[in-house]
């Protein structure tokens, strides 16, 4: 194992692996105000050790209300705080015992919060665990965390600040990007590339084959299409727990910077996927298929091979895509059609059995009136 010469750079901040002292656990109504640039109605001296929902909230506790329809909900809660979005009204509680804080947008308020209560997430210690396996040829940041039994093939390069829990395997010639993090039991296979500040879940694998296969022509099973490309994760990604990324028939799958996938998303062999793309659970998307910039692709979807979402598209829930979708439309249903077409499609659908009575009464109104001839066989 090699390590480079220059010295390591001041480790990233990253949420899902905090290097710092465990954050505390209490804090107080004027503290939080002041930390979120919110205003205060009440005391400031008010003690809140946890967050929790209006429903189930206890004295401490600090709870928030994003829209109007939960505002009523606050006056019956235990909580002692609420955060707040400005607008809302809210009231019906003793401002002596509790207290409010109006913020510009409390979900994003509620981000920084839950920030500041985040426990610290446990990571290897510091070096290479002594049952890691690390080939001579790998070169390894001395600031990584190289974790239980975990696996480092040839010529891999681990960067700064990087973390391996246990059980990570790398195959050769990987490449893993500054403060990025890979959870117990990912593996990545050979000439794959992960950029910096990137968290793969557990149980991840990328570089895999591609599904490809044709009929044998002597008729005795299936051929194997072999696949050479790669998989490039870009800066800033996260993927879910048992997700799958294929590599490339030729070239590369490519998921871009800032992107984000959920658990269990199968994506095939040369797939290209953009920037800042939000992909929901129980997703499989066909091969060499191309996800533009800022799309949202909702749960269950499918999408067929050699597709094309434009940038800043969204596929609802549970679609079937079939065919391409311009830039910045909503598509659903299955097969996936404008989501303005699709509304009137179900609506009528709905109505089918009513406009089938219809139909069935003005027959046999035409049958009383001799309109038509009423022979078996005959309209």
């Amino acid at each position: 194992m090699s390590s480079p010469t220059a010295p390591a750079s001041s480790p990233p901040t990253s949420a899902h692996a905090p290097s710092g002292p465990h954050p505390a656990t209490s804090t107080t109504t004027g503290t939080l105000a002041q930390a979120l640039g919110g205003t205060l109605e009440g005391s400031p001296d008010l003690v809140i050790t946890n967050l929790g929902g209006l429903d189930d909230a206890t004295p401490g506790t600090l709870t928030f209300v994003r829209s109007a329809k939960f505002a009523k909900a606050w006056a019956d809660s235990k909580a002692t705080a609420v955060l707040v979005t400005r607008d809302i009204p809210l009231g019906g509680h003793d401002p002596a015992t509790r207290a409010i804080i109006r913020v510009d947008d409390a979900d994003l308020a509620m981000i920084k919060v839950l920030s500041m209560f985040s426990p610290k997430w446990h990571q290897p210690d510091p070096g290479v665990h002594p049952t890691a396996i690390i080939d001579p040829t790998a070169t390894v940041a001395p600031s990584a965390r190289i974790g239980a039994h975990c696996i480092v093939g040839p010529h891999c390069r681990i960067a700064d600040h990087v973390v391996l829990h246990p059980r990570v395997t790398l195959g050769a010639h990987v490449a893993i990007g500054p403060g990025s993090v890979l959870h117990a039991g990912v593996v990545i296979y050979d000439r794959c590339t992960i950029g910096a500040q990137s968290i793969l879940h557990a149980n991840i694998t990328i570089g895999a084959d591609g599904f490809g296969y044709r009929p044998d022509p002597a008729g005795r099973g299936l051929i194997k299409i072999p696949h050479i490309g790669t998989v490039q994760v870009g800066n800033a990604v996260e993927v879910g727990a048992n997700s799958c990324i294929d590599r490339g028939k030729f070239g590369a799958t490519v998921i871009g910077d800032g992107t984000k996938i959920d658990n269990l998303v199968q994506i095939g062999h040369n797939v290209r996927i953009g920037r800042a793309c939000v992909i929901c659970g129980v997703t499989g998307i066909g091969g060499s298929a191309v996800i533009g910039d800022g799309c949202i692709i909702a749960g269950h979807v499918g999408i067929a091979d050699g597709i094309n979402v434009g940038a800043r598209a969204t596929v609802s829930a549970k679609s079937g895509v079939i065919s391409d979708v311009p830039p910045g439309e909503v598509h659903f249903g299955s097969p996936a059609g404008p989501h303005k077409e699709q509304m009137r499609a179900y609506a009528i659908m709905r109505r089918l059995p009513e406009i089938y009575r219809d139909i069935d009464e003005l027959k046999r109104a035409a049958r009383r009136a001799g309109w038509v001839d009423q022979r078996p066989g005959h309209h």
